[in-house]
């Protein structure tokens, strides 16, 4: 058996759409803060019955079918004919908007290449965990990272890498829960219609590589206002993509506006907070270190929030049983 822990990371210039669908290619790259403490744990092992648990429990449904293609790939890949079977551990909600597929994919991606001892880099790490999910290859590395949309068909090319690492910048997240249930629509489901049938959806695109620039250079010159404001218009930017589909895809809840109206009225009061929200009702709320403590106050006080989370900028993929698998 091996094991192996990964973050859940948030994306501040928006991954929303893809340009292939198999090998999970995105349509527009993506820069994200890695988050300390919103940890997913996979142990891998060889297992033909059960293939996917939380927790000793079966996984079943669509997560269960897309895991075990995962994982067979994955032994593919390496040129393994083998079962294997991944447990999964998680101390946030799953499938609720909160990047869990990023840290459990990541998680499993690591373990499973470990197992298999397979050495990689990790810049080929970020590509085998892409497969199981785009945003996965992310968490590979701590701080602030890009993923590269890429143009080859094969995808080599589409990659992340760290921008700066989450001692370079004393950034964090507070996190308000509004709902700890499962979403309705899956992003991989909603991506796939909103860019079906969205009228915006070409615009989204468009407008990608100038946020991307602009967010690059606010992270070289550590511009936390310029990041922020990027960030609000990133987020606002595609809900109305997702608002826009026929049908619309609306993750957002009454009390959502209440909490993005709550982080303006901090910025007006001289508290440099700033809103980003994905595919789910729960707000993410971008500011420094020092002052997370008082944001997650004013968020707890709100009725809606049924709790808050704080975390620090975090680092990337650890190995924590088996050998380590990148060069």
């Amino acid at each position: 058996m091996t094991r192996a822990a990964a973050c859940a990371n948030v994306a501040l210039v928006k991954y929303w759409g893809k340009r292939d669908l198999e090998a999970n290619l995105p349509a527009v790259g993506s820069i994200s803060l890695t988050l300390n403490g919103l940890e997913a744990q996979a142990r891998i092992s060889a297992n033909s019955r059960e293939r996917f648990t939380s927790r000793g429990a079966p996984v079943t449904g669509k997560a269960h079918d897309a895991m075990v293609q995962f994982l067979d790939w994955l032994a593919a890949s390496r040129g393994h004919d083998i079962a294997l079977a991944v447990d999964i551990e998680t101390n946030f909600p799953v499938a609720a908007g909160l990047a869990s597929s990023a840290a459990i994919y990541c998680a499993t991606a690591s373990a499973g290449l470990s197992f298999l001892e397979a050495a990689v880099s990790r810049k080929e790490l970020s590509t085998i965990a892409r497969r199981g999910s785009g945003s996965a290859s992310r968490s590979v590395f701590g701080g602030l990272v890009e993923w590269h949309r890429g143009a080859n068909a094969q995808g080599d090319d589409s990659f992340a890498e760290q921008l700066l690492g989450p001692e370079d910048w004393e950034l964090g997240m507070v996190v308000a829960i509004l709902d700890e249930g499962k979403k309705k629509t899956s992003s991989r489901d909603a991506m796939r219609h909103v860019a079906d049938t969205s009228p915006l959806y070409s615009g989204w695109l468009e407008a990608q590589e100038e946020d991307l620039q602009s967010m690059r250079e606010a992270i070289r010159t550590r511009d936390f206002s310029s990041m922020g404001t990027i960030t609000e218009e990133s987020t606002l930017r595609m809900h109305a993509v997702t608002m826009a589909a026929r049908p619309t895809v609306l993750y957002w809840k009454p009390a959502t506006l209440a909490v993005m109206e709550t982080v303006r009225q901090m910025r007006e009061g001289g508290l440099q907070a700033y809103f980003t929200m994905d595919a789910g009702p729960q707000v993410k709320v971008l500011c420094q270190q020092n002052d997370m403590a008082s944001v997650a106050e004013r968020l707890q006080a709100l009725p809606p929030v049924l709790r808050v989370l704080q975390a620090r900028a975090g680092g990337g993929v650890r190995i924590l049983e088996g050998s380590i698998p990148w060069k």
